[in-house]
């Protein structure tokens, strides 16, 4: 049987300093029935000369545009993929030498495969499959990787709105974009439980230039339950909601110095969505209450530890 071909996307803005790394950790990999895909972005640095070296290798497509967004980007690279399977990697990333090969022989009859990056931890809790239900509620709460990458898709999951997004949503999107490939999986998800990406430090990219905001959160959570609520059973979708929602305010607080505002539309949401699920949550609803830096800090970091405090627990009773 002819193995699949893999669709490996790679967009790229601005990445003179880490795509040259990031194609051969791709063209490296030890599954040999690859295409790789480059879209240039619109990039104004570099990226395109490095680009275009290897733009006549047999497994390599190379593909320009105006400046659209990576979302556009991925949009681009998924509709001329000639492979059963589609893996994003960002242009300042790179992918482990035998990450395809893994996923692939992990995938079985799965619609996705789930992997890790250098934070194993964060994989190895989970059990070797979980079911499409449940994964798409973990994905909703941010339970679970939101990113585009360390995952493989049948490119069937995709249609014309599972990157279809708007242009100022440039962090987030691919949270939106996990939550429609989860509706549309039918499928159990298989959890390949080995580092396939490493994550760069590119200081430039999108995640550290463009600080989360309140206002941005409230639109962010607002785009994803309306893209999940008709696919989550009421009460579960309640419960997550509440997860979601604080996991949103503290990335906003993480990155404005963790200064307050109990008077903030979102807040006052993320309130209202405490009360209708009934859950009291003491530390959450005093964090939303705080508006100094330091005790928003202090509350937050208190929090961290008993969760901490909590696993280790766990993990004693069940050894």
């Amino acid at each position: 049987m002819e193995k699949p071909i893999v669709s490996i996307i790679v967009p790229v803005f601005n990445t003179e300093k880490y795509v040259e790394d990031c194609i051969r950790s791709v063209l490296a990999q030890s599954y040999g029935n690859i295409e790789l895909i480059i879209v240039n972005d619109g990039s104004t640095d570099g990226s395109d000369a490095i680009c275009k070296r290897f733009e006549d290798l047999p497994r390599v497509r190379y593909l320009k545009q105006d400046n659209q967004g990576a979302s556009a980007a991925r949009r681009r690279g998924v509709e001329a993929a000639c492979g059963e399977w589609i893996l994003f990697v960002d242009a300042d990333d790179r992918l482990a030498p035998d990450a395809v090969a893994g996923m692939l022989e992990t995938a079985g009859s799965a619609e996705i495969v789930y992997g890790g990056n250098q934070f194993l931890e964060r994989v190895n809790h989970l059990p070797d499959c979980l079911d499409r239900q449940r994964y798409l509620e973990m994905q909703y709460s941010r339970e679970l990787s939101a990113g585009p990458w360390a995952k493989l898709f049948r490119k069937s999951l995709f249609d014309e709105k599972t990157l279809a997004f708007p242009r100022h949503m440039n962090r987030g999107e691919d949270y939106l974009m996990n939550l429609m490939l989860a509706i549309n999986n039918q499928r159990d998800v298989r959890v390949y439980k080995h580092q396939v990406y490493t994550l760069g430090s590119n200081p430039e990219s999108t995640c550290r230039t463009h600080r989360l905001s309140l206002d941005y959160m409230a639109e962010l959570s607002k785009m994803g339950d309306d893209i999940v609520k008709a696919f989550i059973p009421a009460d579960v979708f309640l419960r997550q909601r509440v997860k979601q929602r604080m996991f949103f305010f503290i990335e906003a607080l993480r990155e404005t110095g963790f200064a307050g505002n109990p008077r903030h539309p979102f807040v006052q949401d993320t309130k209202r969505c405490l009360e209708e699920a009934k859950e009291w949550r003491p530390l959450d609803r005093w964090m939303l209450s705080l508006s100094s830096p330091w005790a928003v800090k202090t509350v937050w970091t208190m929090q961290r530890a008993i969760r901490k405090l909590n696993r280790i627990l766990f993990n004693s009773h069940a050894s």
